[in-house]
């Protein structure tokens, strides 16, 4: 009998109490505390309680979790509708990826695009402290970082701070590489390692393709020892946190192999001659993941701007951000191309990002056989389809590795646009509009979400 009395009491003091009817507190209480044991977490756990999001195998880091960020772009992703029957199986549903991930972003931080000095006011009032001001002199940028103060989380800071200024401000986003599992491959019927997808797509395996182009890569440093490298014009530049781990050298060098390698050093790149600038960003995390943050991918792009690059590849994706958003703008403005692999979170992931802002072209992989492969996303940030699905690329000990991913992908694009953007036959209002670009349709006529306009076919000569 002593429960029933004390719910009056309880109400007083949290504010629920009602003068005048008490016994409907009393019984909204009493209801609450016998389907107590019916909520989640108490009790027994409904099904699927304590289950680990994970990725499936193969070191895939995975793109955009959707977690609250901003940033603009093309809308829609391709929801849970089925392939057109030349995809490879899904093993099972493949369920979207949860949308409250703080991995998917730098914990006790938010950044600023262009912030007013009132702005900033504004935000040290919240608590909010500038630990770090970049000024992106070729973008025309100038992008912050912010402490979160303790007891204040980032999401809450955010939101805060956009009820006075809204667009300026955005969680510190983490970006990751797209790539899948690798398998030994079989020797080939090429006379080099790297021939069996240029003959896919059409391409004239000559040692003068990227003569006079500049083109730019944001990934994993790339291995100067790398043999299949040797004479190439390479330049990187480390733009990752000061004292953050570096992160393996593995990925940058596969996808420049593919986009550059030397047939001299005894594999055939699509762009032997090409002048090659790579942006490093991605350092690796305690739990050994390895990630780009939004700050210095805006600080990449600004970089390699003043490269003087045509073209820029991203074998990279995550969340919208604003601050990634205005650094795509800018480089676009300034003429450059950006190409961006739309991730490897499978058909019913939301739309990955840098691949869904407007004017970047979005590159998913394919099988020789022309399969997609199946872990891509699909969705209106998928502009065009090329090699990206058992691609072989040497490894340190001289052994071909075949590499899956919508990361492998990237490189074909880029070189694709480059040569055609060099040798006059495109423009690069043509790449963004995809139309005019002669392809194999693959799937159903025009644009579809899992294609996009198809694999390109430009005509080029190399000469």
């Amino acid at each position: 009998m002593s429960a029933p009395l004390s719910f009056p009491i309880t109400a007083r003091r949290t504010g629920l109490y009602r003068s005048g009817r008490p016994w409907r507190t009393a019984c909204l209480l009493l209801a609450l505390w016998a389907g107590l044991p019916l909520l989640p977490g108490h009790g027994n756990p409904p099904a699927g309680a304590g289950q680990a999001w994970a990725q499936d195998g193969g070191g895939d880091d995975g793109g955009d979790d959707g977690d609250g960020g901003a940033g603009g772009g093309r809308a829609g992703a391709a929801g849970t509708r089925g392939g057109d029957g030349r995809s490879d199986s899904d093993t099972g549903i493949q369920e979207p990826a949860p949308r409250v991930d703080p991995g998917r972003s730098v914990a006790q931080e938010l950044v600023g695009v262009n912030p007013s000095a009132a702005a900033l006011r504004r935000a040290g009032a919240l608590g909010l402290q500038v630990v770090q001001t970049q000024r992106l002199g070729q973008l025309g940028l100038v992008v912050v970082r912010l402490r979160v103060p303790p007891g204040l989380d980032a999401r809450t800071a955010l939101a805060l701070a956009e009820e006075r200024d809204p667009g300026v401000f955005d969680l510190h986003h983490r970006f990751r590489l797209q790539q899948g599992n690798r398998t030994e491959a079989p020797a080939g019927a090429c006379d080099l390692p790297g021939c069996e997808p240029l003959a896919q797509i059409g391409w004239p395996a000559s040692a003068r393709c990227g003569a006079g182009q500049t083109v730019g890569l944001v990934d994993g440093p790339v291995a100067r020892s790398a043999t299949g490298l040797r004479g190439l014009d390479l330049q990187q530049r480390r733009l990752a946190p000061p004292g953050s781990p570096p992160a393996d050298e593995d990925h940058g060098t596969a996808v420049a192999l593919l986009l550059a390698g030397q047939p001299s050093g005894g594999f055939q790149g699509l762009l032997p001659a090409v002048r090659l600038r790579v942006a490093v960003p991605f350092y690796r995390l305690p739990d050994g993941q390895v990630s780009a943050d939004a700050f210095d991918l805006a600080a990449s792009l600004d970089w390699l701007v003043g490269q003087g690059t045509d073209v820029i590849g991203l074998s990279l994706s995550g969340p919208p951000n604003r601050v990634l958003a205005a650094a795509v703008r800018e480089a676009q403005a300034r003429g450059a191309v950006l190409v961006a692999a739309v991730g490897n979170e499978g058909r019913a992931a939301p739309p990955a990002h840098p691949a869904a802002l407007d004017g970047v072209l979005g590159v998913t992989a394919l099988a020789a056989d022309g399969r997609l492969y199946w872990r891509a996303g699909q969705g209106a940030q998928v502009d065009f389809a090329l090699p990206g699905v058992g691609v072989s690329v040497p490894q340190p000990d001289g052994q071909l590795q075949r590499r899956n991913g919508t990361s492998f992908a990237v490189p074909y694009l880029v070189a694709q646009v480059s040569q055609s953007l060099a040798e006059g036959r495109t423009a690069a209002r043509q790449w963004r509009d995809g139309s005019a670009i002669p392809v194999n349709d693959l799937g159903p006529r025009g644009r579809d979400d899992q294609y996009g306009w198809g694999l390109p076919r430009p005509a080029l000569q190399c000469r």
